[in-house]
Order: C-alpha cells, then sequence, then structure tokens
C-alpha cells in the first residue's frame, strides 16, 4: 500500500552532540555526508550499524551475505531531525542499560564516535479525519515526529507508555490531539497498552491506527482490532518493534511473519 521499494541510502556520520532529553532517552546529533541522505525525510525509519570499536576508524561493513565476514550490529530507529542546511541527522535512543549494543554505544558515545546510518524513505501515515497512535518507549521518536508533521486541524489520540512520569517529554502535536500518558518500569513483562487501545472510544468517521510496541502487546492489539467492526477504519499499521527477553536479531524473524499477517 506503500507503493514501489524504495532505493537505500548510507552513510558514516559522527557524533556532534549529546545530550539526554529524561532518564530514559538519549538525543544523538550526527554530522558529515548528510547531502547521501537527499531523498529521505524526518520520521523515515533508518537502520544504524553499531561499530564494535570507538578507537579505530569505523568502516561500513558489506551487507552482503559472507559466512567468512562478521555480522555487522544493525538495530533499526527513527530519524527524528534532518537538517541539510547545518548537515547533521537526529536519533533518539532509549537508554536501558549496556545489555543492548545499541542502547549501551548511546549511553556512552562522544563527540567524534562513528555511527553506520542506511535509510530508507516511505509515507510516515495515510490519510484519515481521525488517528489513533500507539507505543511504548521504542516508538515515541516515531509517534514524535507523526504528531509534529500531521495537519494543524487533526483530530486523534495518542497512548504513549514511557518508565515514569519523568521520562514525559513536550511534544508538538495539533490542538485537537491528546495525549494520554502510561508508566510501566517493566515494559514487556507487563502489558499495558492493550487495556488503553481497548477502553478507547472511536468516532464515526474515517480513522488511521498506528501501533508500534513489545511483540506480546502488538500482537494481543492485533486480534482485538480484528474483531473490531468497524466500517471507517481506513486502515491501520501494527508493528512490533521488540520482543522481552530476546534482542532484535534472534527475534526479527518472528516479529516479521506478524507483520506479514497484518
Amino acid at each position: 500500500m506503500f507503493g514501489k521499494k524504495p532505493q537505500i541510502m548510507k552513510a558514516i556520520l559522527s557524533v556532534k552532540e549529546k545530550k539526554y532529553l529524561s532518564p530514559h532517552f538519549i538525543r544523538i546529533i550526527l554530522e558529515g555526508d548528510i547531502n547521501v541522505f537527499s531523498d529521505a525525510k524526518i520520521g523515515d525509519n533508518n537502520k544504524i550499524i553499531v561499530p564494535t570499536n570507538n578507537k579505530e576508524t569505523f568502516i561500513l561493513p558489506s551487507l552482503e551475505k559472507n559466512n567468512n565476514s562478521e555480522k555487522p550490529i544493525i538495530r533499526t530507529y527513527t530519524t527524528r531531525n534532518i537538517d541539510f542546511l547545518n548537515k547533521t541527522l537526529t536519533i533518539d535512543f532509549v537508554a536501558h542499560g549496556e545489555d543492548s549494543p545499541a542502547s549501551k554505544w548511546a549511553i556512552n558515545a562522544e563527540k567524534g564516535h562513528q555511527l553506520g546510518v542506511l535509510m530508507k524513505s516511505k509515507p510516515l501515515y495515510l490519510d484519515a479525519n481521525w488517528y489513533l497512535l500507539v507505543g511504548d518507549h521504542t516508538a515515541l521518536p516515531v509517534i514524535s515526529v507523526m504528531l509534529e508533521k500531521l495537519p494543524k486541524e487533526t483530530k486523534g489520540k495518542a497512548i504513549i507508555e514511557v518508565h515514569s512520569p519523568e521520562d514525559i517529554l513536550e511534544l508538538k502535536k495539533p490542538v485537537g490531539f491528546e495525549i494520554e500518558w502510561i508508566f510501566n518500569k517493566n515494559p514487556g513483562k507487563e502489558q499495558k497498552l492493550i487495556d488503553a487501545f481497548s477502553s478507547t472510544p472511536f468516532p464515526d468517521c474515517s480513522k488511521y491506527i498506528f501501533v508500534a510496541c513489545e511483540y506480546k502487546s502488538a500482537k494481543q492489539i492485533r486480534e482485538y482490532s480484528r474483531n473490531m467492526e468497524d466500517t471507517h477504519l481506513s486502515s491501520f499499521q501494527i508493528l512490533s518493534y521488540w520482543k522481552y527477553g530476546q534482542s532484535e536479531d534472534s527475534s526479527a524473524e518472528e516479529r516479521r511473519k506478524e507483520r506479514i499477517k497484518n
């Protein structure tokens, strides 16, 4: 439904600036050959390639299947901002300890540290009269961009789950948009989004639903959505960004199959 397959853009960028937005969110501003991403826009998914050693010059690894080469560490993030005038690209990271390669990299990132970035451009949302945007801490960057980019007269609701009130961010949004914050100190272990989703009243007009969260929560919301009798539901996207207890690599195939079922 989103048209032809987009082209991959890629470059090696370096850290220009780093700041904590909250206890669990780190903003990394990267600089470099941003013109490579001339067809990209704010909100696009990007694949970051995390270097294993920040002390060495980073070389963008080959993505071709090769049994003799070490598999690169690749994670998926949202392009929070791209500034062609100042040649910077911004990515917001969830800081959830050093067990995750990307989180570890962001926590320890210093000016000049390098990062591989690959990107495809695609539509951020579909047209509708009312929107419901649902996500946990991993989806906060993309939901933030959606709220900024939606027309100012747009009406809808965003349900966002974060660790604690300290992680609430001030978001730009259309005046007619409501934001409900949910707090969960055990994301993945406790499923709170489904209750908030199922208790949300839906207006009688064309609607677009976007959901991005942990695997089990996404699956429960998908099952609930399939039973909704709503002739005005124009479209919905339900994505699982991660799976509790598993790395992104080990859960990727299972989560991909769930997207295909959608």
